[in-house]
């Protein structure tokens, strides 16, 4: 029996000494590698702890990338251990694991491991590499096979509240956001696995979007994205001549500049905008200088996405569509704030013209309301007279003015359905006149059916209506910006003193019933005394002002606005607590709180008066897009803004046609130091424009020289003689300055500047 059992169990001591896997726990196999030991060999970076470590991989069949070699909960692996752990950029055994996994024939590979956790998943080592700076291991990571378009898109690389670093989740974007040239050059143009750069991370955004989002607006963080904003165009110039990388949007329809205005990244916003190149970058540019003299200067911008006429256009977008509360210094940038300019000047006719319109409505309809009959007569007389057919006839166009205005509204409503919160927070008139418009409808439908609560409801839409008339303010600047500091003290410093005060209101209201309601019998001997009670004496059944919640309420607002009176009746039981009750209401009501929305609605009109002009202007831009957009259904298409022109030539050698506006006249904000060598500069810089000439761009013509006469329809004759003094060179720019910044010298009859001895 014995040998039976010991034949039985030798085999199995047989494969327990085979196999060092199967020995208990506390014996260690030296040759086995766990996580720990991995972990902490790669951590120390001593390659020489690495030493069996692919014997031991070959013989139990396991890769680097198996679920034991990671971190339970993140899924890091010892690639991102190694990387995390580098000492003066180096780390020895980073290549050891990328041989060993490259020769164990790992279906799917350790260079392209990625997290799986929530905060940080996708992250990849390719990610780790750049993010330490090390352009060596982004080269040995990519010679390797990694992935050069892995997606981090965790929870942490996302752009949300809280701490977060977004960068765009593509390792081109995160090297873009870092400022790392060297690295995006070479994943640009690696022979291995090249960056495509009209890329989308999960939300779409290409390593342009990126850079956008991480502006902040300060100088020194505009001046390096720019620089590398302008870099990226460049690069994609050259490896992709027929791509326009400015024009791919992502999930949202935004392309970087419709991205920057929505998020009121305003110095990124101008940079786009006001970008300028020269040479073989020149159709990279939306600004062109026709031509320069001094410091005068004109140029074109180009209009493409900017333009209203477009769907989801720039101005569309800054007006209707973002919520950074910066966003009235956009409208004042160039070209926006000519261009809001031209289009006023062609819609004001219109403007006005609504404005007499609505104060005729308004006049018609206070006229109806004032002659409305006394309630409990006819409302509307069947005898046929004058004045009742009159009446009628207002009652009919106040009517018909109200189902205009409320489907006007609600087509204004749905066409800006998209920044639906946003046209609730910004549109306070909108909403106004929907209300005024549903309440005036509701009013004559009562008043047709002969219900008297008509009258009560059509006041409040005669009312309404008189206050939306401040919606034509925006068409004044003093008016205008007067209106807007009303809409900021309500909505901002008005609703939320309500909130506080009525909390106080409500408590205070509710102690005070609850003290006076049972109150002791009047004394017979004293019947013939007044006692006056709080704001008012007593009542004829002998009660106090503070019977109900209401009557509490309006006692206690009285001392608010300071009318209320300490005075109170004798008989009340706990006197000298309501009096306690009051004192400490009106201290922190009539004293504390009113003075405290007083101060902050003098704050608020400080900060609305510092930036009024762009603040009015951004109110008369509204005005502008809203009429373009119209209440009218039969209304043609938008009129298109600019001139369509040929600014120079694309890649591929065709003509570069686009819609630009012609700012017109400008003046350079710096003056150089010219001295006598002005004209030598100014004459080179006018031959380089002149080189343009086939761009289809109109230049005025110089001639050499120190001096010029400036003749002007055969009515205007200016000879100025330059002598070769400093003094007489800087008046003569003065002067020429004023001249053509005063004329329009694109619709003279004629322009000529000659020499003169």
């Amino acid at each position: 029996c014995w040998e039976d059992e010991r034949i039985y169990f030798s085999p199995q001591v047989e494969i327990h000494s085979g196999n060092p896997a199967t020995f208990s726990s506390n014996q260690q196999d030296p040759n086995r590698f766990d996580r720990d030991r991995l972990f902490g060999a790669v951590a120390r970076g001593d390659p020489e702890e690495l030493e069996g470590l692919k014997e031991y991989l070959q013989r139990t069949g396991k890769f680097l990338t198996n679920s034991e070699y990671k971190e339970a909960n993140t899924g890091k692996t010892c690639l991102m251990k190694a990387l995390l752990n580098l000492k003066a950029g180096e780390n020895a055994t980073i290549l050891p694991l990328l041989q060993i996994d490259r020769e164990l024939g790992n279906p799917l590979p350790l260079v392209n491991a990625t997290c799986y956790d929530e905060n940080y998943r996708g992250h990849s080592a390719l990610h780790i590499a750049i993010e330490k700076r090390s352009l060596t291991w982004v080269k040995v990571l990519v010679e390797n096979g990694a992935n050069v378009h892995a997606k981090a898109d965790g929870q942490f690389f996302q752009k949300s509240k809280g701490i977060c670093f977004y960068f765009g989740e593509l390792p081109l974007s995160l090297a873009a956001c870092t400022k790392q040239w060297d690295v995006v050059e070479f994943l640009l143009e690696n022979p291995h696995q090249p960056a495509r750069l009209e890329e989308g991370d999960s939300q779409g955004n290409t390593v342009l979007h990126a850079l956008v989002m991480i502006a902040d607006n300060s100088k020194e963080n505009t001046s390096l994205v720019s620089a590398m904003y302008d870099d990226i165009l460049r690069a994609g110039a050259r490896i992709c001549p027929s791509m326009k990388l400015e024009d791919i949007p992502n999930n949202q329809g935004l392309t970087p500049l419709k991205l920057a205005a929505k998020e009121g990244k305003i110095e990124i916003f101008k940079h786009i905008l006001q970008r300028e190149m020269s040479g073989e970058y020149q159709h990279l540019s939306r600004r062109f200088t026709e031509w320069s003299y001094g410091p005068v200067q004109a140029a074109l911008y180009d209009l493409s996405s900017v333009d209203s006429s477009e769907d989801n256009s720039v101005l569309d977008i800054i007006v209707f569509g973002c919520r950074a509360p910066n966003r009235h210094k956009m409208v004042v940038l160039e070209p926006l704030n000519k261009l809001l300019q031209e289009k006023w000047e062609s819609l004001a006719i219109r403007f006005y013209f609504n404005f007499a319109c609505y104060v005729i409505y308004m006049m018609i309809f206070t006229a109806v309301a004032y002659h409305q009959p006394v309630l409990g007569k006819t409302f509307l007389p069947l005898k046929a007279t004058a004045g009742n057919s009159m009446l009628l006839m207002g009652h009919i166009l106040i009517l018909f003015g109200g189902f205009y205005l409320f489907f006007g509204q609600l087509r204004y409503f749905w066409k800006r359905h998209r920044f639906l919160w946003i046209t609730f927070v910004d549109s306070y008139f909108e909403i106004l006149i929907l209300v005024q418009s549903l309440t005036t409808v509701v009013a004559q439908v009562l008043c047709f059916m002969e219900l008297e609560w008509y009258l009560p409801v059509l006041v409040f839409s005669l009312v309404v209506g008189w206050v939306n008339t401040l919606y034509y303010t925006r068409g004044f600047e003093p008016t205008g910006i007067y209106s807007v500091m009303i809409q900021k003290v309500i909505l901002r410093d008005l609703l939320r003193f309500l909130l506080i005060y009525f909390v106080f209101l409500f408590g205070f209201a509710v102690a005070l019933v609850s003290l006076t309601r049972e109150a002791l019998p009047l004394p017979p001997l004293n019947t013939s005394l007044t006692h006056p009670e709080v704001g008012g004496g007593n009542d004829d059944d002998g009660k106090t002002s503070y019977s109900s919640m209401f009557a509490a309420s309006l006692e206690l607002f009285k001392f608010t606005i300071g009318m209320g009176e300490l005075e109170f009746q004798e008989h009340l039981r706990f006197k000298g607590f309501v009096m306690f009750l009051l004192l400490v209401y009106v201290l922190l009501t009539y004293i504390l709180l009113l003075n405290m929305l007083i101060a902050l609605m003098s704050e608020t009109v400080n900060s609305v008066s510092t930036d009024s002009k762009s603040i009015w202007k951004l109110q008369r831009a509204i005005a502008v897009l809203e009429m373009e957009m119209g209440y009218w259904w039969c209304r043609r298409k938008k009129k298109r803004s600019g001139t369509f022109l040929t600014v120079g030539v694309t890649p591929d050698q065709k003509t570069d046609e686009r819609w630009c506006f012609r700012k017109g006249l400008e003046q350079m904000k710096s003056l150089p130091f010219w001295g006598s060598t002005f004209y030598e500069q100014t004459g080179t810089r006018c031959q380089e424009q002149s080189q343009l000439g086939h761009t289809g761009l109109q230049l005025p013509r110089f001639l050499n020289g120190m001096g010029f006469c400036l003749q002007i329809s055969d009515h205007l004759t200016e000879s100025v003689s330059l002598e070769t003094g400093l003094e007489q060179t800087c008046r003569l720019l003065k002067t020429c300055s004023i001249l053509l910044q005063t004329l329009d010298l694109w619709n003279l009859s004629e322009l000529t500047l000659r020499a003169d001895d």
